[in-house]
């Protein structure tokens, strides 16, 4: 696949768009990826049997943490546009569209 190819989530790989929204959008786009990103790493170490109880537990940043980050990045030249273009990223990666379309916007 090219650069510019699209993909199967409407986006050309070399032009993803950022993600708009206030950080508790963001949140939602992030926590929706996280429940998916675990769900492949579970699929990966188990295959189609369940876990042993107790192990690996879904535990996502908490959103204390996550405003943390993105105000961190706030102090890096373009950082807020890095980390908006990541999680758009991540998001087109693993089918994130339902929540993230609606705030995506054009870069």
């Amino acid at each position: 696949m090219t650069a510019n190819q699209s993909t199967s989530f409407g986006a050309a790989v070399g032009s993803i768009s950022l993600l708009a929204g206030s950080i508790h959008d963001l949140y939602a786009v992030y926590l929706e990826i996280a429940k998916r990103d675990h769900a492949c790493r579970i699929a990966a170490l188990y295959g189609k049997q369940a876990p042993p109880d107790g192990h690996t537990p879904f535990r996502p940043l908490p959103f204390e943490h996550f405003e943390a980050r993105y105000k961190a990045v706030l102090h890096v030249p373009a950082g807020d546009e890095i980390f908006r273009k990541q999680l758009a990223r991540q998001a087109q990666v693993y089918g994130v569209e339902a929540v993230s379309e609606s705030i995506r916007r054009a870069a």
